[in-house]
């Protein structure tokens, strides 16, 4: 018999990049925080690469409106490389010291005590 997807009986999982609300702690806040920063950035980044593209397409041949938009798509690129070797830096920083930073590993507070 072929099933619907309503008419099947499985459970749907939590996602697994969500913590667990139990062990949720300052030092998820912070990693989920960081973790946010950098698709902020990153959407920012894409934004002004889409609005300088349509800038330079709008631009109809003037040279001000054309260096204009090259510059705004110069500096996102730029922008984006940063953000790409800032990433890379921290990830590096994870693997060789062995702590995390909130991107391959979690943060870890020690100092703070966890309410059971």
């Amino acid at each position: 018999m072929n099933k619907q997807l309503a008419q099947v009986n499985e459970t749907i999982d939590k996602p697994t990049f969500l913590p667990e609300w139990k062990n949720l702690g300052l030092g998820s806040i912070l990693g989920w925080a960081l973790q946010l920063v950098f698709v902020g950035a990153g959407l920012f980044v894409l934004y002004h690469l889409i609005f300088g593209a349509l800038e330079w397409i709008q631009s109809g041949g003037d040279k001000e409106k054309v260096e204009k938009a090259r510059k705004r798509i110069t500096t996102a690129v730029t922008g984006l490389v940063i953000l790409f070797v800032i990433l890379g830096v921290v990830v590096l920083i994870e693997q060789i010291f062995g702590f995390g930073l909130g991107f391959t590993a979690p943060i870890k507070i020690s100092r703070f005590a966890t309410i059971n």
